[in-house]
């Protein structure tokens, strides 16, 4: 892996913790998302979450009022971040396609913390009808931002024959459309992934063939 995919997971890494706080609250959001994905909204418990945790249902009640209150605190971080992320790729020094793969290596590691993010997400447009609406609304809002920051970095690839022609914003689409999968696969698959696609493999959807 790049040294600048190391240090796009630990920007993720840093700004989950910022928007978390504590260690505790960080492994109760972590293990949420756990609960949340194999039981859905509905039926995830507190009590649940704070065994998967390892602490007492009081003790997590102690950080969090309710499920409504945590679930909508990991959807504000996992959508911030969904975005941030491609700003940040955007910032490092080197091409359009180099920043895109330093950005996909560093969403499809299994040592990164987008796999929650893509969990998460996934949980959040899978069970919109049973989430707090405060969580909809959320989602409503940002789900579109991590699109429209990647589209400059796809227009200035076509410029320089990186990217494939086309319209940046499906392609954009496509890409988070594929990574999520892929994200959501690697997840599941731990390190057992002999067979995962290749960063390049993902990648020729939007590479341009010379």
């Amino acid at each position: 892996m790049s040294e600048e995919s190391k240090l796009l997971m630990q920007q993720f890494m840093e700004a989950f913790q910022n928007g978390a706080g504590d260690v505790n609250r960080r492994n109760i959001m972590l293990h949420a998302v756990d609960v949340f994905s194999k039981k859905g909204y509905s039926g995830a418990k507190i009590k649940d979450i704070a065994s998967s945790a390892g602490f007492s249902q009081g003790y997590v009640y102690s950080y969090y009022k309710s499920k409504d209150e945590l679930f909508v605190k990991i959807a504000e971080i996992a959508l911030d971040g969904a975005a941030q992320s491609v700003i940040w790729a955007s910032r490092l020094q080197g091409s359009p396609l180099e920043r895109i793969t330093w950005l996909t290596e560093a969403y499809l590691s299994t040592d990164s913390v987008a796999l929650q993010h893509w969990r998460f997400n996934l949980l959040l447009s899978a069970a919109a009808d049973g989430v707090p609406e405060e969580a909809k609304l959320l989602a409503q809002q940002k789900k579109s931002d991590p699109i429209a920051n990647l589209v400059p970095l796809l227009q200035e690839g076509q410029t320089l024959g990186e990217i494939v022609e086309g319209n940046p914003v499906s392609l954009a689409i496509a890409y988070f459309s594929l990574i999520q999968g892929l994200g959501l696969t690697r997840s599941a698959m731990g390190s057992d992934g002999g067979l995962f696609p290749s960063v390049e493999m993902a990648l020729r959807l939007l590479k341009r063939q010379t």
